[in-house]
């Protein structure tokens, strides 16, 4: 019976996140040019922010808990994911053009939020737990990680003001209401549709005896991840480049600043040394690797999907394996 209802968990999830990305992306660029606003400014918040929601409610739950492997595994490993996994098979899919204002103003948004995860914890040493050495994200830590956040949203603010394209003539607010509608009932489905596929797999992995930590760099992550995998490619087949590439940067961004963020705020959130030692720094080296292979020709082709991918796929054989 209970296989029963993981692979019903598991084909629903399937379903909602099918159905879901269609309509988000759908219904929110023809909001965005209604408003007269651009694909990539509504990728880069609405999108992304959006499909990111399952990392907030899943660390958010996780650190209450007192499962901080959990909650921090999710975010590093659903950033990892993002770069490795969604970009690599989103550019395997159709070579991705990279916008030249994305890349000079949001690709250092992306790095910055990942070097200030990767020092904050540092500031102020190791700290014993129950678990063993780890580093802490105090609250003050989360009150710099939101103020990030802040930073970010306004810069997106006065370039949704200054670069804005000329609204479209659609005044029929009956269409507009219709496309709010259609990308709010998209984002439900895609927040569902994750939710149903992480419980399932969650399970499984329990099943096989997976420790926490790698259930949260693996299954959990890229489960919360979904959202954005079925959203990128979806955006891709629809054309909508600006969409797809700003949902990553965007989710990377807002996992680190507001996820984790209000996750310290909440409740200091202990970061493994394991973590620390390894996953962090790897973490870095895909944001590195994924701006400099956008910077150059400001293309993801086929090629740089298949090198991300590629190393996305050492890095989960490396988890289980423990080569390293």
């Amino acid at each position: 019976m209970e296989i029963l209802i993981v692979i019903l968990q598991l084909a629903g999830g399937v379903a909602g996140l099918h159905f879901g990305s269609n309509w988000l992306v759908s219904g929110s660029s023809r909001l965005a040019l209604s408003f007269g606003i651009k694909p990539l400014i509504i990728g880069l918040t609405l999108v992304a922010f959006g499909t990111s929601a399952p990392e907030l409610v899943v660390s958010i739950g996780s650190a209450v808990q007192g499962q901080s492997d959990i909650a921090v595994g999710n975010v590093v490993g659903s950033n990892i994911a993002n770069i490795g996994l969604i970009l690599g098979i989103s550019a395997l899919f159709k070579p991705i053009k990279v916008d030249r204002v994305m890349f000079k103003r949001d690709f250092p948004f992306m790095l910055v939020s990942a070097l200030m995860l990767a020092v904050l914890p540092l500031i102020g040493g190791p700290v014993e737990s129950g678990d063993g050495t780890g580093f802490l994200l105090t609250r003050w830590k989360g009150a710099i990680l939101v103020g990030g956040l802040v930073l970010m949203l306004w810069v997106m603010f006065l370039s949704m003001r200054s670069d804005a394209p000329a609204p479209d003539t659609m005044r029929d607010k009956a269409k507009r209401l219709r496309n709010i509608g259609l990308a709010l009932i998209g984002l439900l489905l895609l927040l569902a549709g994750g939710k149903f596929f992480v419980d399932g797999a969650v399970t499984l992995a329990e099943w096989i005896g997976v420790p926490a930590l790698v259930i949260g760099l693996t299954v959990v992550a890229v489960g919360t991840s979904l959202p954005e995998l079925a959203t990128s490619i979806v955006a891709m087949i629809k054309g909508e480049d600006s969409i797809s590439i700003g949902n990553v940067v965007g989710s990377n961004i807002f996992n680190v600043f507001c996820v984790l963020g209000i996750c310290s705020l909440i409740h200091p959130t202990m970061v493994s040394a394991q973590v620390m030692r390894m996953d962090m720094i790897i973490m870095l080296g895909f944001t590195l690797a994924a701006t400099l292979l956008a910077w150059h020709q400001a293309t993801l082709g086929r090629v740089k999907g298949g090198m991300l991918l590629g190393a996305y796929g050492l890095y989960v054989a490396n988890l289980f394996a423990g080569w390293v």
